[in-house]
């Protein structure tokens, strides 16, 4: 005996009951994700100012990392809401790999020479934020506070020592996931 309320698979073949019961979810959703892709963020801060190679690698990883999760809630708020697909997701793919590209542009030319190590990877990480923030503009208000906090941290990498760099990234961060919670939850 099936429930009334729900429809079968073979009435809802695309699993349109099932994604508006993941809508229902997304405020938490939301927020959980942007915690860890700022968590994320402040370890790439520490790795950015330890590593010898200022950590480039780990925010073309980033890169990868943030676009998927974009794609992937693109998809579902998409479902969620009955509308296409297809061109929220192609949106965000173009976003993302224009985003991949022009880092690895900027890898290309600090292993031609043409800039330094250093640099290399504060500009990836600009990079980075401005594709994040431009996502915030497009798809999420969350990414806006997320690219603004990342563009934060390369210029701390820039300008303060280790230790300080934490003591602005971390209460930054902070403050920034209390916003998100009381936005989100009240």
């Amino acid at each position: 005996m099936t429930d009334k309320t729900t429809p079968s698979r073979a009435s809802d073949p695309l699993g349109t009951a099932a994604m508006a019961r993941i809508g229902a979810a997304v405020p938490t959703a939301d927020f959980w994700i942007f915690v860890i892709l700022l968590i994320l963020a402040v370890v790439g801060a520490g790795i950015s100012s330890v590593d010898d190679q200022g950590g480039h690698r780990y925010w073309s990883g980033l890169v990868l990392a943030y676009g998927m999760v974009c794609v992937v809630r693109s998809w579902f708020l998409a479902k969620g809401e009955g509308v296409s697909v297809w061109p929220m997701i192609s949106t965000q793919v173009l976003h993302w790999l224009g985003a991949l590209v022009a880092i690895q542009l900027i890898l290309f030319f600090e292993a031609g020479g043409m800039t330094v190590r250093g640099p290399a990877a504060d500009y990836a990480l600009l990079v980075l934020a401005l594709s994040t923030y431009l996502a915030g503009v497009h798809f999420n208000w969350t990414y806006i506070l997320l690219g603004t906090i990342l563009a934060v941290i390369a210029v701390a990498l820039q300008e303060l020592e280790q230790i300080t760099l934490y003591l602005v990234t971390v209460p930054l961060a902070l403050v920034a996931i209390w916003l998100v919670y009381k936005r989100k939850f009240g």
